[in-house]
């Protein structure tokens, strides 16, 4: 079964199971014991300095927004994100930062979402902030910010932009965390934002 083959490969680093894997990733990536063998392939395989390029490339050119908030595709897209050469977790980022809104309000895309704000480049978080929280400097009316307004009240998305807030830089997060102040409400998750924010 897929432990065996885990076992082998740790044992082995035999490079046609990194080809085969990087062949089916696609299928692999959706069967629970699939995407236990890619995990592991890709760590031991980066770890022992082996190239997994082909394997990320396989997931960078089949559906990976689709695999990125599958229940057991999100784990392949976080190890390779991990274990990735950097040119290839830069056009990762490329490919599912447009997406993170869409991620943050899922159970398994927001993890791969707080991954990507782990990775993102300082222009790339500051494009994430500006789609949640607007211009900088610049007065906001609340009714303008739905995309903060969805991620408060998601079960999923407020532990993406509590990830965001940990990454924004002083003058951008106290601004940050004085919009999310004002939208606290009963029906959404402000006041836990605020507690994780003040004890970070």
């Amino acid at each position: 079964g897929s432990w065996g083959v885990c076992v082998a490969f740790r044992h082995t680093h035999a490079p046609f199971l990194v080809a085969q894997v990087a062949k089916h990733v696609a299928a692999l990536c959706t069967q629970q014991h699939g995407v236990r063998v890619v995990q592991q392939l890709l760590h031991e395989a980066a770890s022992a300095g082996m190239d997994i390029s082909a394997a990320v490339g396989s997931l960078l050119e089949g559906e990976l927004g689709y695999l990125a908030a599958h229940p057991f595709g999100n784990y392949a897209v976080q190890a390779a994100l991990r274990h990735a050469v950097p040119s290839q977790r830069v056009a990762m980022l490329d490919a599912l930062l447009p997406s993170i809104l869409a991620l943050s309000g899922s159970k398994h895309g927001s993890n791969v979402a707080e991954m990507l704000l782990m990775l993102a480049s300082v222009e790339q978080l500051e494009a994430v902030r500006r789609q949640i929280f607007g211009p900088p400097d610049t007065p906001v009316d609340l009714a303008e910010l739905p995309q903060l307004r969805a991620l408060m009240s998601s079960p999923f998305g407020n532990y993406v932009l509590q990830a965001l807030l940990r990454k924004l830089k002083d003058g951008r997060r106290s601004a940050a965390l004085q919009l999310v102040e004002r939208h606290i409400s009963d029906d959404n998750f402000g006041r836990a934002i605020l507690a994780a924010a003040s004890s970070a």
